[in-house]
């Protein structure tokens, strides 16, 4: 089978890049499926166009529409031009699967899926964010009541265009419940796998470290972490807090740090090798304003890394629920750090629940668990 892979780009660091590149070499090396993967974006001068390896047999095309390029125009220009090239993305796609003879087109919930469905061959969506996400998007940027009734009408659109596609994938049980309340019944709940399957850990000793990891955008809420920790480097002088990744928050991140004048709080910006880092953590802390399923959360957990987390849609609660960790409100500074109060006081707790994590996590999201229930999606579209 040919399987049209769709996403934005692959030159970022980021989770759903990551998964992809993932699920994709494993097709590659298990099965016969032939694997194609369709960005729409250029890749800037200097960055690879993709981040993470890909296996030779993986063909990749850019259609080099670069959506991306109106972020920054005010919406009186941004809607003609987005019209305009959402026309030319149409039938640049048409013609993209019917010359390469593409038999099964998966979108990654990019600008396509407002007409994949009326493509020629059999299509799915998987949606690596939650169904409220537009919303929430909007929302960290922007704020008044024009912005929410904006986001609250493009959630109805989301919701429309899912429900011409006769099945598509989530990541979250609580997220699959609310598409099935807002009107979309063929809904599958499949979760990413974890990305440090297969690689060996390091055996390093822990250190009074608090681990964040994620890009520096305002939906990572890295600035809510800030000020959950400030107290803490007065009562715990001989930890720190590092925060891997990189973005455009960068700047307002650093002016944050000085304004607070932290001392021990490092931005180290992305890593190749991220095991090293969950695993010489004493503590993964997750402050986001919305997820879709936190990677960084199944990474620390896979390397035995206790999780303190606000309980934003979606992911965290369930993942605490079963691998344990400490769960606070969304939002609640002070209670975020009260709960790395408590951990970063407490060696026994920490390794109780770190233990508990690993199993949770290396049962759960190893690749052969997870690419199981694809194939059995994959098989299913092809069959049908």
């Amino acid at each position: 089978m040919n399987i049209l892979y769709l996403i934005p780009h692959l030159y970022n660091s980021g989770g759903m890049e990551r998964v992809l590149c993932q699920k994709a070499n494993w097709l590659a090396k298990h099965t016969e499926h032939r694997i194609v993967i369709l960005t729409t974006e250029h890749t800037p001068k200097g960055l690879h166009d993709s981040y993470f390896p890909l296996d030779e047999r993986i063909v990749t095309t850019c259609l080099g529409i670069d959506f991306d390029a109106d972020f920054q125009l005010p919406l009186y220009r941004k809607y003609p031009n987005h019209q305009r090239k959402m026309r030319q993305y149409k039938k640049l796609l048409r013609a993209f699967i019917e010359k390469e003879k593409i038999d099964l087109c998966i979108s990654l919930g990019g600008k396509e899926i407002a007409f994949l469905p009326k493509m020629p061959c059999r299509t799915l969506a998987e949606l690596h964010f939650a169904k409220n996400e537009r919303l929430l998007r909007i929302q960290a940027h922007h704020s008044g009541l024009f912005w929410t009734i904006l986001g609250r009408i493009r959630v109805k659109q989301m919701v429309r265009e899912m429900k011409q596609f006769e099945h598509f994938v989530v990541l979250t049980e609580a997220d699959r419940q609310q598409w099935v309340e807002a009107g979309c019944k063929q809904v599958v709940v499949i979760p990413n796998p974890c990305s440090l399957c297969g690689i060996t850990l390091p055996i390093i000793p822990r250190e009074k470290e608090v681990l964040a990891v994620g890009r520096l955008h305002p939906q990572k809420g890295f600035d809510r972490l800030l000020q959950a920790w400030a107290p803490l480097e007065k009562c715990f002088p001989d930890w720190r807090l590092t925060i891997v990744g990189e973005g455009p928050e960068r700047q307002h991140l650093e002016t944050l740090i000085q304004n607070f004048k932290l001392m021990r709080v490092s931005l180290v910006g992305a890593q190749n090798h991220i095991e090293r880092f969950y695993s010489r953590a004493a503590l993964l802390a997750m402050t986001s304003l919305y997820e879709g399923l936190p990677l960084a959360m199944i990474e620390a957990m896979w390397c035995g890394t206790p999780c303190v987390s606000m309980n934003c849609p979606h992911g965290p609660e369930e993942l605490i629920q079963k691998g344990g960790g400490i769960l606070v409100e969304n939002g609640d500074i002070r209670a975020m750090s009260d709960a790395l109060n408590i951990l970063m006081g407490d060696d026994d707790k920490r390794m109780a629940l770190g233990q508990k994590a690993q199993l949770f996590a290396q049962n759960a999201f190893s690749e052969t668990t997870i690419m199981k229930q694809w194939l059995r999606i994959l098989n299913y579209t092809n069959n049908e």
